[in-house]
């Protein structure tokens, strides 16, 4: 096998973490003639390796079976938290090494990625977890899988931002507590949530799914309660907080989201689960974050969604909002026998008191596109932000490609007069992309650049239809006839209708970004969000309607 050299480039006290196995490969540094660190050979399955580089003299680093090497990144704790970590792609005869605006260049280059979505550099991402923002720093932990671009053992990504568009990506911040791919398990840090304290200071709350065989049953998920280190660079301690299950409750109990309750001067947590599998939100109580109660189920999903494939409640989250209380909560496994959608994501208006939550009990479909789950939200300044994973499991991303996921838009949440969720996209990204209308031929037509569009429309909606082209061939279709609003996307086969209930409604907004749908309507009360990967950049917009348009494209600043 092949064995390249090259200078290391590493300053003394930075850290280069990799992850490599699966095929032949070695990997050795040396400093002088004197080996300080090495892999002698890549283990048969994934494994993570992390070296310190403390050394002023020359060093080299050495290699062999690049392509066994997953995910690499090397960083200082002096800059990174500045410059964010240096991306290493290791090929057979040199190391191509990319940090900071590199990085954003890179992954702009590919014309299949997203603009102004973010995505992980390398490998799976899903779930947003511990989304928060302290001081004037936005901070997105996500779920991620640095040994491949297909789900498997869960660590947490993290990436920071001033403004919600542009990130910086930062070293991974937890990992599981055990090597799972040489025990041919899934599990590891699952999602979680960031509880900030009356002083600022974050703690992290997550699942633990220890070592499992089974997707669906049979595992074991545990909480616990992780303190990070300086800069959220990573984790100084992790308590498990919370073992025992309710009655009733087999295996799903995950996904925690914490608060502190001023009413009842103690913290309280939710959890995501199935009560006698029927989907349901466990309710915790505690006076030191450390030990919880059991207080009994904040919902109980009716009979009809067990029946109707839901198996558990995934990533609850709850938060007080313009004097009411709202409870957001995925059902997975539940597909809807009138549409086929699957997995939907929904919300509960109510009231909030001695630990109980009372609703009317109608449910609210959060968005009728379904590529938008696991949709989390923090508390900034007077403002409920939410972001979501911008995927759904129905249709995957073609082979080839570096990355698997992207997240949804930054969104700001209210309650209207009528009691529904509403949501609209944060006033950041505006800021942070300068619009530039695009202007209109005659018949409607509109010539689009490679860059993310914006288009709104306000009067009488009915009988519009929005058709963006690329080559010729339909990119997505968008339309409201008799107050329906559907989308279709190319690789929709009719099996399953994307479309929502707008009587009414005067005001429709889309956002298209190399692939990416977000719509609302209504005030924001209805959201429709796809994700297709075919004709991805459109270079043609058809739009028939009555109603007044403006379209703009978005300019990224990178």
């Amino acid at each position: 096998m092949t064995q390249a050299t090259e200078d290391l480039q590493l300053a003394p006290g930075a850290r280069l973490e990799l992850w490599a196995g699966g095929a032949p490969g070695t990997l050795r540094i040396r400093v002088g003639q004197r080996v300080v660190w090495q892999v002698p050979s890549f283990p048969e399955q994934p494994g993570f390796f992390s070296y310190r580089h403390m050394s002023t003299d020359r060093a080299t680093i050495e290699w062999s079976g690049a392509g066994a090497i997953s995910w690499a990144y090397s960083w200082h704790p002096d800059d990174v938290a500045h410059t964010g970590i240096t991306a290493w792609d290791f090929g057979p005869d040199g190391i191509t090494r990319r940090t900071g605006q590199e990085i954003t260049e890179w992954m702009c280059a590919d014309p299949d990625r997203p603009r102004i979505h973010f995505s992980p550099v390398r490998q799976w991402m899903n779930d947003p977890n511990g989304f928060c923002r302290i001081g004037d720093t936005w901070h997105l932990f996500y779920q991620f899988h640095p040994a491949s671009r297909d789900w498997g053992p869960m660590h947490w990504g993290h990436a920071t931002s001033k403004d919600l568009v542009h990130w910086t990506h930062l070293p991974v911040f937890l990992h599981p507590e055990q090597p799972l791919w040489p025990l041919g398990a899934t599990g590891g840090a699952f999602s979680g949530s960031t509880f900030l304290d009356r002083e600022g200071a974050p703690v992290i709350f997550y699942t633990e799914r220890l070592p499992a065989y089974d997707l669906v049953e049979g595992y074991t998920e545990i909480q616990k309660r992780a303190e990070p280190g300086p800069g959220l660079l990573g984790v100084e301690r992790t308590t498990v907080v919370l073992e025992d299950r309710p009655d009733g409750v087999v295996h799903d109990f995950r996904d925690p989201k914490v608060w502190w309750d001023q009413a009842a001067r103690a913290y309280r947590m939710v959890l995501g689960g199935a009560i006698d599998g029927d989907p349901a939100v466990l309710l915790y109580g505690s006076d030191d974050q450390v030990s919880w109660s059991y207080l009994g189920p904040l919902y109980r999903a009716p009979a009809k969604f067990k029946a109707e494939g839901a198996r558990a409640v995934e990533c609850p989250d709850f938060f007080p909002l313009d004097g009411r209380w709202v409870l957001v909560m995925g059902f997975v496994g539940h597909t809807d026998p009138g549409s086929g959608r699957h997995n939907l994501l929904f919300a509960l208006v109510g009231d909030f008191e001695n630990d109980r939550f009372e609703t009317d009990g109608v449910l609210q479909l959060l968005d009728f596109g379904t590529d938008f789950y696991a949709m989390q939200s923090c508390r900034a300044g007077d403002r409920q932000v939410a972001i979501a994973w911008l995927f759904n499991w129905e249709n995957r991303k073609p082979p080839g490609s570096p990355y698997s996921g992207e997240m949804s838009l930054p969104r700001e949440l209210s309650v209207d007069a009528r009691g529904r969720l509403c949501m609209s996209l944060v006033d950041e990204i505006a800021e942070a992309c300068p619009a530039q209308t695009i202007p209109g031929e005659p018949g409607g037509g509109f010539h689009l650049p490679d860059a993310p569009i914006d288009l709104s429309l306000t009067g009488s909606l009915d009988g519009t239809r929005i058709v963006a082209t690329q080559d010729g061939d339909d990119s997505f279709v968008i339309s409201v006839e008799n107050g329906v609003l559907s989308v279709r996307v190319p690789c929709d086969d009719g099996e399953i209708t994307y479309s929502a209930e707008i009587p009414g409604a005067r005001d429709l907004r889309v956002l298209h970004d190399r692939g990416i749908l977000e719509i609302f309507a209504d005030n924001g009360s209805v959201c429709g969000t796809r994700r297709s990967y075919d004709n991805v950049s459109p270079d043609r917009l058809q739009v028939e309607t009555s109603a007044n348009l403006r379209l703009d494209a978005w300019t990224t600043g990178s």
